[in-house]
C-alpha cells in the first residue's frame, strides 16, 4: 500500500505549493509498475544509436499496461484531492509518461532562461485564481526509478521564494517517490548531464468534475482501447465516475445500454450495481 496522505500534507501543500513523498510506492506494487514502465519507455541503451528528437519521449494516455492504469485507482490520493479541491465529485485528468536521455536540455515554455513556468496554461482555459485553490488541478508526478542530480530532475519553487530560482528544489529522489503539485506551482525542467541512463516520469492529475474547462489530455475517445476497456471493466460503479462515466442511477442506463456496456467493457458489473431505467 502507498504511504499515507494526511492533514499535515494538505497544510504543507498549501504553504509550499508542492509535496515530495519519498518511497510512496514500495514492494511488489513498485516492482510491477517499474517493469510496466520499462515495457513502454525504452532505456537509453535501446535508443542511443538512434536517439529521439530533443532526447526526450512523451507518450499519450492511456498506457498499454494494466499495472499503471491500476496505479491511478489510489483512493487515498482521490480522498486527498477531494479535500484539496473542496468537492466530493472529482474527475481524472489524463497525464502522460516522459523519458529524458543524455543530451536533453531543459527549458521549454517559460518566462525566463530557466524555463520557469506554471502548468495552468496548457491545462486550463482560465487564468490563475489567486484566491480559490479549487480552480487549480492536483498533479501526481511519480518517479518509479531513482533520480540523481545529473539526470534532469524537475525543479520546484516554493511559494515563499516568489521567482527566485536560486531557491528551487531539485527533485532528486529514491525509487517510488511521489510529487504532488498544482497547476499553479512554479517549476522548470533541467539538463540531463550524465552520459548514460535515463530519467522516467509517469503522472496524472485530478480536478473537480464540474470544471469542464480543464484538462491536459482528454480520453473520451479511448472507449475502444483494448487495455483501457479492460481496466474500466475492473472498476466499481463509483470508481468509474472518476473516469467520467455517469453514476449508477443515471437515466442513460437501460437494459439496452447496459448490455452494450457489458460487451464493450469486459467485467462490467451491470447486474450488481446498475439499475436499468424504464
Amino acid at each position: 500500500m502507498p504511504r499515507e496522505l494526511n492533514a499535515d500534507h494538505l497544510e504543507r501543500l498549501e504553504e509550499c505549493g508542492y509535496l515530495i513523498i519519498p518511497e510512496y510506492y514500495a514492494g511488489q506494487q513498485l516492482k510491477e509498475m517499474q517493469a510496466a514502465q520499462r515495457r513502454i519507455l525504452p532505456t537509453w541503451e535501446e535508443v542511443k544509436d538512434t536517439p529521439p528528437a530533443n532526447r526526450a519521449i512523451l507518450t499519450e494516455f492511456p498506457p498499454s499496461e494494466m499495472a499503471l492504469l491500476r496505479g491511478i485507482v489510489d483512493h487515498q490520493a482521490w480522498d486527498f484531492s477531494r479535500k484539496w479541491l473542496r468537492t466530493n465529485q472529482i474527475h481524472f485528468r489524463a497525464g502522460c509518461m516522459i523519458a529524458r536521455y543524455p543530451g536533453f536540455k531543459g527549458g521549454g515554455v517559460g518566462s525566463d532562461a530557466s524555463g520557469l513556468h506554471l502548468d495552468n496554461g496548457n491545462n486550463s482555459l482560465l487564468p490563475q485564481s489567486e484566491t480559490h485553490r479549487e480552480f487549480g488541478q492536483l498533479g501526481f508526478w511519480v518517479h518509479l526509478e531513482q533520480v540523481d542530480e545529473d539526470q534532469a530532475p524537475l525543479r520546484l519553487l516554493a511559494k515563499e521564494h516568489d521567482r527566485d530560482m536560486s531557491k528551487c528544489k531539485s527533485l532528486v529522489c529514491p525509487a517510488g517517490t511521489l510529487c504532488i503539485f498544482t497547476n499553479y506551482t512554479l517549476h522548470s525542467a533541467s539538463d540531463y548531464l550524465r552520459q548514460n541512463g535515463q530519467r522516467f516520469t509517469w503522472g496524472f492529475a485530478l480536478g473537480r468534475a464540474d470544471h469542464y474547462w480543464e484538462g491536459f489530455r482528454h480520453y473520451t475517445d479511448k472507449g475502444q482501447h483494448a487495455v483501457f476497456s479492460e481496466f474500466i471493466g475492473t472498476l466499481s460503479a463509483k470508481e468509474r465516475e472518476v473516469f467520467r462515466f455517469p453514476p449508477a442511477d443515471h437515466a442513460y442506463y437501460s437494459k439496452q445500454t447496459l448490455a452494450l456496456l457489458e460487451k464493450q467493457y469486459p467485467g462490467w458489473n451491470a447486474r450488481d450495481e446498475y439499475k436499468a431505467s424504464e
